[in-house]
């Protein structure tokens, strides 16, 4: 490739997870890219040859970077067959090396993705037999030349995988990550949602109460530290690629070397703790694989016990926290999810706080009103990214009292500008039953009495008054009831025995109790 040929622009695609988008485009547009746009799971950009391989190198969100050669028509396999034929591969490919072939088909006549493939591998082949008696193998891992078809509606985009690999593989990772473990790139993009380059850059220290194999910790230390994510791998699509130029990308990666020296002189405190001492050993592995012994410390602790270090800047506790997906195991994930509110709370305060979750319900139960969030996807779960100022105005008080007020306040606004005919009758016989049981309470000097206990069938509610609180528990309806008709009832309920019992909400404790067996 001559110089006039290595600063051409080049129409380029990079793949990335749903959601990453946006932040995608803001990445390559730093590293240089003109022309960057969004599109879904990916931007298409422009840049030259060079521009290309800073993103294999530097992009911590993408997957693949894509070089587009031709789009053409495939509507049939045919049309596929001449298509491919159509680009002179010998340009990219020796005769004798080696290929790796990924099809990929949308709202298209061609839906057999193996066979879309093996038609591809088919063209490119007899092109080299027909012009060379001889013709490249295909190659599982590591080819020479990685072609990626995306066929959408019968239009064949066809292009160079210079990434080889997906570029989430930063080489320090071999597994044992746990049920659902991050990508690295959706860790990176959720180190980015949470403020972490400016913090670190600020000094502030990162910290992972639930750190498990260490995803989160090491890239974070990758940013913190200017170090690219691509230094570790030892292949890149392009490496035997015909039209490589060797000096292009080794003065790009001399260049990563010289800012990572730099950068590890500077890391601020990066702490990771975890329960089980198994993901622990792993952390240690991988941290160990990704060159940075001695620039994070982890050790086994549990949630409730987490902690800033001493004289450490206010930072950032980010966590993926478990996510539950039978019933019982989110009630048991709720003390986890508390404990973490209350531990931010009792020793975080002026941090900022980032939960990434599947079960964006359980982060209700920390006890700190989120200040945003966002709709991110763990693979194909979708997921959560809650971030906090842990700061007192932030605390929602969770005791007794305040979550009877919040019942109540919400089912008076629920009831708001509804019709209360219907409730009315359940008041008159509340006040009817208070005025003549009260009269008998106090002549017997009892302090807590029953004043309601399912008098109409459809208010199934006992109520029991004491000297200044009422306790309201509501019979589980039956299964025949309809459920938004049973939320209807309770909401009516709640809204108007304030009024009716002559009671601050606070002083009111509701709860839901089995149907007893004579209903």
């Amino acid at each position: 490739m001559t110089t006039t040929q290595s600063t051409r622009q080049l129409d380029l695609f990079a793949t990335t997870p749903k959601g990453l988008e946006l932040l995608l485009v803001d990445e390559l547009r730093a590293l240089g890219a003109t022309n960057a746009a969004e599109k879904l799971a990916g931007v298409t950009f422009t840049g030259d040859l060079a521009l290309a391989y800073k993103a294999c190198l530097w992009s911590r969100l993408a997957n693949r970077i894509l070089l587009k050669l031709v789009t053409v028509p495939a509507r049939t396999p045919e049309e596929l067959y001449a298509g491919v034929q159509s680009i002179a591969w010998d340009q990219h490919l020796d005769p004798d090396g080696t290929l790796a072939v990924n099809f990929v088909s949308v709202q298209s006549e061609i839906t057999h993705t193996l066979f879309g493939a093996q038609k591809v591998k088919d063209a490119i082949v007899d092109q080299f037999r027909d012009k060379y008696s001889s013709r490249p193998n295909v190659a599982r891992e590591h080819p020479d030349v990685s072609v990626n078809v995306y066929l959408h509606r019968d239009l064949a985009t066809i292009s160079l995988d210079l990434s080889g690999d997906s570029l989430h593989r930063r080489n320090y990772r071999l597994g044992g990550g746990g049920a659902a473990p991050l990508k690295e790139n959706l860790a990176a993009a959720i180190l980015i949602r949470a403020g972490w380059p400016q913090i670190a850059k600020e000094g502030g220290m990162l910290l992972d109460p639930m750190s498990g194999s260490g995803t989160l910790l090491i890239e974070g230390a990758l940013m913190a530290g200017d170090i690219a994510p691509g230094l570790g791998r030892d292949y890149f699509g392009f490496l035997r690629w015909k039209k490589h130029q060797p000096a292009i990308w080794e003065t790009l990666v001399d260049e990563a070397k010289l800012r990572r020296e730099k950068g590890l002189l500077n890391l601020p405190p990066i702490v990771g703790y975890d329960a089980d001492p198994y993901p622990i050993k792993i952390a240690f592995e991988n941290i160990e694989r990704a060159g940075l012994l001695g620039k994070i410390h982890v050790e086994k602790r549990d949630v409730s016990g987490f902690e800033p270090k001493a004289n450490a800047k206010p930072g950032l506790v980010i966590v993926n926290p478990p996510y539950g997906e039978r019933l019982g195991e989110v009630d048991e994930l709720q003390t986890l999810y508390t404990t973490l509110g209350n531990r931010l709370k009792e020793a975080f305060t002026d941090w900022k706080a980032a939960v990434f979750t599947g079960n964006p319900d359980l982060g209700k139960v920390m006890g700190i009103r989120a200040k945003k969030y966002y709709a991110l996807y763990n693979g194909a779960i979708p997921c959560k990214l809650l971030l906090f100022d842990v700061t007192a105005e932030k605390f929602i008080d969770r005791s007794p009292e305040r979550d009877n007020e919040r019942k109540i306040l919400a089912a008076q606004a629920a009831m708001e500008g509804q019709d209360t005919q219907a409730v009315q009758m359940f008041v008159n016989r509340l006040r009817k039953n208070l005025k003549h049981m009260k009269r008998q309470a106090d002549r017997k000097g009892i302090a807590f009495f029953r004043v309601y206990d399912a008098d109409l069938p459809e208010y199934a509610f006992a109520i029991d008054l004491g000297e200044d609180s009422a306790q309201v528990q509501e019979y589980e309806p039956p299964k025949t009831v309809d459920p938004d008709k049973a939320r209807r009832r309770q909401q009516e309920v709640l809204s108007v025995l304030p009024e009716a019992l002559d009671l601050l909400p606070t002083k009111i404790y509701f709860s839901v109790i089995p149907r007893p067996k004579f209903f």
